[in-house]
């Protein structure tokens, strides 16, 4: 069998049962987690934004888009739940770029119009991620380096693969549905900090959906998608960056959805993440604020999304700006939703504090230099004389699955996060309906829950 074959085969006769419960486990805290973001994100500018856009197109009334209760098209309502879920750059990441709201919206808006349980979504979405992260370990494929965003890249084909589950297709359908999606991929670094990084993943949560429609439809689509001279792996990733053979012995070989994927702490690029956790570690035990620093000093890597923007002038471009992130921390003691608002942006004393912090970037040619996904170093000068210094590894930032949060600590940020669009009862009430996904027996019905 070809690669495309191969992986839609898995794809088909892969079940519930063959995936290992802390992989279950995991996707459903992803999930859980994603909609708290989303109804957080359903009440910032872009959410207004994309939910206007979506009333304006109209559409079959098949599926809900949160908080407004509006009834759309099955693609639409993927297309503004991803945007919005998407909207804080809150939401999981970790095996391919942020992979749950790549996923996840496509599969509540098919699930919604086709009375799938929320073991149904956990066994799709599985899958999908699974197809995405195997993509990921089976190339060299660097995002920053060739300008692509492979939450959009990645992500489309692992909503069509997801979709296609939970539609019960056969190999060919399958097939059908990843050539399809093949043709849609794509999404560039350059709109990061703006509103057009959340669209990405409502776009390709959308594209799931649609791919797989029109696969079910009987559109046609090359049936080797992966393996093609001119096709996804070769035009999309780069000739000489994938191996096929590593693809499809990814495949649940093992299954990597529950060592992948990290919840966020943070509201802001990911890339922030270790450095903010060395920063506020250290302050905590130290016992300093920013009043008591000469000076920071953080390393980063040549391909490091988060040096985009050294004076960000907004607070889209603050998330990738590892400079205003690291005066925050020191600032406020915190990094949070209200971190990432225009008046924040503005405070002088952060802008001042900015001033104290050196970016250190390594070479092109320094070994390790390429390796983005590594401890970020960072050194702390204090008036007293104290030079303080700490590297969190990936595999510790909290909410890695080596630290996790537990669901306790998921469930405070869910209703951190919702409580910005629902009720306090209502809040509750979507908590006791979505924090065990499993357990959802009509996603129609829980849906309802999330809509204010």
């Amino acid at each position: 069998m070809g690669a495309t074959e191969t992986v839609s085969d898995w794809i088909v006769n892969t079940s519930y049962e063959d995936i290992p419960p802390d992989a279950i486990r995991v996707a459903g805290e992803s999930c859980f987690d994603l909609l708290g973001v989303t109804l957080a994100g359903a009440v910032q500018p872009v959410g207004e934004i994309i939910k206007k856009y979506v009333v304006e197109q109209g559409g079959a009334p098949q599926a809900t888009v949160v908080v407004s209760g509006l009834r759309t098209s099955m693609p639409n309502a993927a297309l503004a739940n991803g945007t919005m879920g998407h909207a804080l750059d809150y939401d999981d990441f970790g095996g391919f770029g942020h992979p749950t709201v790549a996923i996840f919206p496509s599969l509540m808006a098919l699930g919604e119009k086709t009375g799938a349980s929320g073991r149904d979504l956990l066994e799709a979405y599985v899958i999908g991620c699974e197809v995405g992260i195997a993509l990921d370990k089976g190339t060299k494929y660097q995002q920053m380096a060739r300008g692509f965003h492979s939450t959009a890249v990645l992500g489309r084909m692992a909503s069509a693969a997801a979709c296609a589950k939970l539609l019960r297709f056969d190999e060919g359908q399958t097939s059908t549905a990843l050539g399809i999606a093949g043709s849609m991929a794509g999404g560039l670094i350059h709109n990061f900090g703006t509103m057009t990084k959340p669209l990405h993943a409502g776009l390709t949560a959308r594209d799931g959906v649609m791919a797989a429609q029109l696969a079910g439809m009987g559109l046609t689509s090359g049936r080797q998608v992966l393996e093609h001279p001119v096709g996804f792996a070769n035009t999309v990733l780069g000739e000489g960056t994938y191996d096929l053979e590593e693809i499809a012995r990814a495949l649940g070989d093992p299954f990597h959805t529950q060592s992948d994927l990290m919840i966020k702490k943070y509201p802001a690029c990911g890339g922030n993440h270790g450095m903010l956790d060395s920063i506020l570690g250290l302050m905590r035990e130290h016992r300093f604020d920013y009043k008591d620093v000469e000076s920071l000093d953080v390393d980063q890597s040549f391909l490091s999304v988060v040096m985009l923007y050294r004076e960000p002038e907004d607070e889209l471009k603050g998330k990738f700006s590892v400079l205003y992130n690291a005066a925050s921390a020191l600032v406020d003691g915190e990094v949070g939703i209200d971190t990432f608002t225009p008046e924040k942006i503005r405070d002088p004393r952060i802008r001042e504090t900015m001033a104290k912090v050196n970016l250190n970037v390594r070479s092109r040619w320094d070994e390790g230099s390429s390796e983005v996904k590594g401890a970020t170093p960072v050194r702390v000068r204090l008036k007293d004389g104290r030079v303080l210094e700490h590297a969190t590894p990936r595999k510790e930032i909290l909410g890695h699955q080596s630290n996790p949060w537990g669901m306790e600590g998921i469930t405070n940020k869910f209703r951190a996060s919702a409580r910005l669009a629902l009720s306090d009862e209502g809040v509750e009430r979507a908590i006791e309906t979505w924090s065990d996904v499993a357990r959802v027996e009509d996603v129609g019905e829980a849906v309802k829950t999330l809509v204010a």
